[in-house]
């Protein structure tokens, strides 16, 4: 054809400075490998990631019609702004596509003809049919802040044992069921006849109020009785259970289990404060004991943003109950009995149903069992203990069209008698499933009981979520079977579980600085946050907490020393305010008005947990959700998309058409006329087959 070249209706060379992609087929970057060092294996497979990432999202097919067109100076702009932000900044690269030149090419003080280790990628794409090009650019001159609300629910406390295994309640004969629960029928009891409450934190709320709240509380019985009443008090307010309220769960051996679920008046709740509860107990006798109560909450937190941030929630499936063996750990159909448990639908008993027994090493090395989302199931062997009762459950987390992650986090709210928990991510393109919480191993080395009652909380996803991919997370808590042959195969349920991702197709600048779970074998446990603050025009500085179900304080220090905040247990606290409001280390100015000091700071979180009788264990626990977020604003950049047409006009139609529903999902509702840039391209230049060759080398 004759008529082909370019058409211009701006001057489409200042839109060439782009830093984020809008494509005609939504396809973002999938997120690379992570680069460990200067083994080849993984330069190999970062080259071969960064060419399908950029042919899936038609970053090389639209150079190639640069190319064709004799704008090698656009072509190198599209390449190597596409491999600078897909690539490890200590990674240099060469990439040549079809003989085209000049290629594009970042040495990073490396000369490629003296390399000694040179990793190359090969890929052959398609031409594009013969038409035209279409872009569509907009150059945003500044991105604002907006308030972003969430709705988050959390375990505002959580006990978890038999409250007969603490004094006062104990019985010392080890031969006997009974226990002291009708002399000190209170919990918690201050060793007299008189109750002492226990102390719960409710995080700081936007609205000042809870959206919802619920308790659950057990009754057990060792000697086949009937459940007790309970009067649960919860900052002087009552409710009464009856014992004909109370559900029938289960039994096993001489016990009988029962359980009652219910919400209360959220007006009975202090945000940001102390709050106290206590339960006082009505017909028992000495075979009545307790196993498990839980206090969960829903409630709005807020903070700022860069506009163009957008934040997805995925809501996992409830799950409860309790398994045990059918006829022995060792039985060839793996079959097991127990009930399925709901709020709403109550106890559900099943009878020998196979294929649910497996062991802990199976469990965790395959994953195509089919219990999660299911009824419960028993664990052999899992660590420490001979057996254990099992629920898990599992959610897509679809990243196919998210931005940059800036944070991801999942939030566990276990209920019952739940003595561990788990939680794994299958990453698609390494086609493997990575452990990121396991209460034995995020613990002390010794004390705890292979971290017994180490439940989050908040887990940090973000280094296990792939942009462009569609990744699973598997959330399981089990009840252990200490002893072999043992029949206390006890309730465990998992309950408004929900996982986060927040993520940006512009450039927003979200940097985050998180700790690692760890429990303590004590009452307290200190970790460290080194974060950097790296301009004078940094926006804001969170910090995001997640501690045990039973965390009792938290206070938050400078390493120097300096205090920044002291009290009951946060969701998120605005450490550009406390400092502005106290030591003026990190900032100047007022609570209001400040302005942040560059530099590097240390933080230090020390979290203070409950004792052993008010919560089942003495440990005191920190997740890796507690993090430090430090956001700046974004500056003058372009955006764009792309479209293929037989016309040149419809090819601008459409990528503008494409340019203005991205936009609209990221925020940006209104645009100007006078920063739009359309230009197109023909493509009928391009051979059918374009070979691509990406070198890398560190050294």
């Amino acid at each position: 054809m004759d008529d082909k070249g370019f058409i211009f209706t701006a001057d489409a060379t200042l839109a060439l400075v782009v830093v984020i992609v809008f494509t005609a087929s939504l396809v973002v970057y999938a997120l690379l490998p992570v680069y460990q060092g200067q083994d080849h294996q993984h330069l190999q497979a970062l080259a071969d990631s960064a060419l399908a990432t950029m042919e899936q999202d038609g970053t090389l097919r639209d150079a190639a019609v640069y190319y064709a067109n004799n704008n090698s100076t656009a072509a190198q702009s599209l390449l190597t702004n596409s491999l600078n932000s897909i690539l490890p900044s200590d990674v240099s690269y060469k990439m040549t596509m079809n003989g085209y030149t000049p290629e594009a090419i970042n040495t990073r003080g490396r000369d490629y003809a003296v390399s000694t280790d040179v990793a190359t990628g090969v890929r052959v794409i398609s031409g594009p049919r013969e038409g035209w090009l279409g872009r569509s650019f907009y150059n945003i001159k500044e991105v604002g802040l907006t308030r972003q609300d969430t709705n988050v629910t959390t375990t505002l406390w959580n006990f978890h044992n038999w409250l007969s295994n603490f004094d006062p309640w104990h019985n010392p004969d080890p031969w006997s069921n009974t226990n002291y629960l009708p002399d000190y029928p209170y919990w918690g009891s201050n060793g007299g006849s008189s109750y002492q409450n226990i102390a719960f934190s409710v995080p700081n709320s936007t609205t000042g109020t809870v959206n919802w709240a619920r308790f659950i509380i057990n009754s057990a019985n060792k000697n086949y009785g009937n459940a007790y009443s309970a009067g649960v008090s919860i900052n002087n307010h009552n409710y009464q259970v009856q014992q004909s309220q109370f559900q029938n769960l289960y039994s096993y051996s001489n016990y009988r289990f029962y359980n009652y679920p219910t919400l209360i008046n959220t007006n009975d709740l202090t945000p940001g404060t102390q709050n106290n509860l206590h339960v006082s107990y009505g017909n028992v006798d000495h075979y009545s004991d307790m196993a498990w109560f839980s206090l969960i909450a829903n409630y709005t937190v807020s903070m700022v943003v860069p506009q163009g941030v957008v934040t997805k929630n995925f809501y996992f499936p409830d799950s409860a109950g309790a398994a045990y063996p059918y006829n022995g750990l060792t039985d060839r159909n793996r079959r097991v009995s127990g009930i399925s448990y709901s709020f709403n639908g109550g106890s559900v008993p099943f009878t020998r149903v196979p294929n649910k027994i497996y062991s802990w090493a199976d469990y965790k090395n395959n994953h195509n069992y089919g219990l999660e989302n299911s009824i419960p199931f028993v664990l052999r062997s899992p660590p420490g203990n001979s057996a254990a009762s099992a629920v898990a459950i599992q959610k897509d987390i679809d990243n196919t069209d998210a931005g940059t992650i800036k944070d991801a986090y999942v939030t566990l709210n276990p209920y019952g008698a739940v003595d561990g928990a788990m939680v794994e991510v299958y990453r698609p393109q390494y086609n493997r499933w990575d452990t990121v919480f396991q209460s034995n191993l995020n613990t002390a080395d010794y004390g705890t009981d292979y971290g017994y009652g180490n439940l989050p909380g908040t887990i940090n996803l973000k280094d296990y979520m792939d942009k462009g991919q569609v990744n699973k997370v598997r959330i399981t808590v089990w009840d252990n079977v200490p002893s072999q042959g043992g029949s206390d195969y006890d309730f465990v349920g998992l309950t408004n579980c929900y996982a986060v991702v927040s993520s940006s197709k512009l450039p927003v600048q979200w940097d985050e600085y998180a700790t690692v779970s760890d429990q303590s074998n004590t009452n307290q446990i200190q970790k460290s946050i080194t974060y950097n603050i790296g301009s004078n025009n940094t926006k804001e500085a969170y910090l995001f907490f997640s501690g045990g179900l039973d965390t009792k304080n938290v206070q938050v220090t400078y390493d120097s020393g300096e205090l920044l905040y002291n009290g009951a247990a946060p969701y998120l606290l605005n450490l550009g305010e406390l400092d502005a409001a106290g030591p003026h280390k990190m900032t100047n100015g007022t609570v209001s008005n400040h302005t942040y000091i560059p530099a590097n700071y240390t933080i230090r979180v020390t979290v203070t947990s409950g004792e052993g009788w008010e919560s089942g264990d003495g440990y005191a626990e920190i997740f890796s959700g507690t993090r430090v977020a430090v956001i700046y604003p974004a500056l003058e950049h372009a955006v764009w998309s792309t479209s293929y047409a037989n016309t040149a006009q419809q090819a601008i139609d459409q990528a503008y058409q494409i340019l203005v529903d991205n936009l609209h999902d990221q925020g940006f509702d209104t645009l100007d006329p006078n920063l739009v840039y359309n230009e197109s391209m023909y493509t009928g230049d391009l051979p059918n087959s374009i070979p691509v060759r990406l070198d890398l080398w560190t050294h």
